[in-house]
């Protein structure tokens, strides 16, 4: 036995042997943490939990106030835009023109109001806004009119009731007419105008035309210079045969009674469409 405790060898103790020792604490050990990172409340201002019923409540108040607010910053938003836009500028009409029915079409150029009425059409002056001319010599109503300025010339299209399409020319205090399109002496091969339209220059005009269950287009050029040359010497170009036509003017006086100036209209030639 005492051989056996005398070989067995001493094992180190892994513990220290002493007291054991405290570091003291430096300033690199303190927390660094900054006081904005923190909440502080006070716990005697902190509001009791209400009661169920009391709660539903308050949270229907809270989502009424936040859709409200929401409705208010949507109209303030607005209210700003409408502030900042740009409103367009608004004009009052110059003048006021009593009419007895309702017009057949209207019609502007540069310088004329051309209005589609009973038995012809009405001519204003823009500038005064005074009616020049009243041209009644229709069998039925006007019921759509089409014009375009030739340089200082105006080319007037009206269209009646039974669809004949008819072409006039104003120049300065004259009124001439060019032409019907489709005006047959036999009724019964009358054609009717469905559409017209012309060329941004005025050189041509098309008429689509129907009748005896066909349906064609025409196209004509137009011969401003030809025209406006006879309008300036009619003395030599009008066929001194050829009986003048009368047109009479009318002023807007209180009762609107027909003037004793006359205007001439006469026919001018139109090329056969092409």
């Amino acid at each position: 036995m005492s051989s056996s405790k005398g070989s067995r060898k001493q094992r180190p103790s892994v513990f220290a042997k002493g007291p054991l020792e405290i570091p003291s604490p430096t300033e690199a050990d303190l927390p660094k943490d900054d006081e904005k990172d923190f909440d502080f409340w006070d716990m005697y201002q902190e509001l009791d939990t209400l009661p169920l019923p009391y709660r539903m409540i308050n949270k229907l108040v809270n989502l009424l106030f936040d859709y409200s607010w929401e409705v208010i910053e949507e109209r303030e938003a607005l209210r700003e835009i409408e502030k900042n836009r740009i409103l367009p500028t608004t004009y009052p009409p110059g003048a006021e023109i009593q009419l007895n029915k309702m017009p057949g079409g209207m019609a502007v150029s540069q310088d004329y109001l051309f209005i589609g009425g009973v038995k012809g059409f009405s001519i204003y002056n823009l500038h005064n806004f005074k009616r020049m001319y009243v041209w009644e010599k229709l069998k039925v109503d006007v019921i759509s009119i089409w014009a375009m300025d030739l340089g200082n010339e105006v080319l007037i299209i009206p269209v009646d009731e039974l669809g004949i399409v008819r072409l006039f020319y104003l120049y300065k205090d004259s009124l001439f007419l060019l032409k019907a399109i489709n005006e047959m002496d036999d009724i019964s091969k009358q054609s009717t105008c469905v559409k017209m339209e012309l060329s941004p220059s005025g050189d041509y005009a098309a008429f689509l035309l129907q009748g005896a269950g066909d349906i064609w287009l025409e196209v004509y050029k137009l011969p401003k210079e030809t025209w406006l040359k006879e309008v300036e010497h009619p003395q030599f170009t009008l066929n001194p045969k050829k009986k003048t036509k009368q047109l009479q003017l009318s002023t807007p006086d209180s009762a609107l009674t027909e003037s004793v100036e006359t205007g001439t209209l006469c026919n001018l030639d139109l090329p056969l469409p092409l």
